[in-house]
């Protein structure tokens, strides 16, 4: 009998230990896929400043905007 009560305290406490892992690793996943969405996110910018650059043929205005871009 007091062996019934022993099996169901170190289940409940077994059970807890799982629980308290399992958010563990959720947050971790949570944390993985922010990190990853923020990554994408300065892509899709940059991208867009790539994109939007005017495709010039001129080797002075060419110069001019790498010094432009350096100093950023």
């Amino acid at each position: 009998m007091i062996f019934g009560r022993i099996k169901l305290y170190l289940a409940a406490a077994g059970a807890f230990v799982v629980a308290l892992f399992a958010a563990y690793l959720r947050g971790r996943s949570d944390k993985g896929e922010a990190v990853e969405r923020e990554r994408l996110e300065e892509y899709v910018e940059t991208r867009k400043r790539m994109d939007d650059v005017p495709i010039d043929d001129d080797p002075a205005a060419l110069r001019d905007w790498l010094r432009e871009r350096g100093k950023q």
